[in-house]
């Protein structure tokens, strides 16, 4: 049976002062196949989404392979952001491929209390 994509979402969450990444760790538990991940963030502040760029690709919607038994991240510099941002996530239903976003300061990347997602926690908008 092949794994069809969905889209995950945060949900909209308040940037605290520290937090200067949103960090996308993605992990391929199935080590026969590798899956495709696209990672999307918005600054939400003024109302409305605006794309933010994120790496490794530096575009506004980056898609990674996560190799079978491997790991990735991605992330964006949410610094800017006034207030509030989103992170979106396309990537198979597939109970193997598990992915958690958090909000990091810069070097050493702390993670920051309230900006931790876990994938049990994302919300499927498609």
């Amino acid at each position: 049976m092949i794994a069809k994509p969905v889209t995950l979402s945060t949900g909209i969450l308040r940037r605290p002062n520290k937090t200067k990444f949103a960090l996308v760790d993605v992990v391929n538990f199935n080590r026969e196949r590798s899956r495709r991940v696209t990672v999307q963030v918005f600054d939400w502040s003024t109302g409305s989404p605006i794309p933010l760029k994120v790496s490794p690709c530096n575009t506004k919607q980056c898609t990674v392979t996560v190799a079978g038994g491997k790991s990735v991240f991605l992330f964006a510099d949410v610094s800017k952001v006034r207030f509030k941002y989103e992170v979106r996530i396309t990537q198979h239903h597939d109970r193997k491929l598990v992915t958690n976003v958090t909000g990091v300061t810069n070097a050493p990347f702390t993670p920051q209390e309230g900006d931790t997602v876990l994938q049990s926690s994302l919300i499927r908008i498609k």
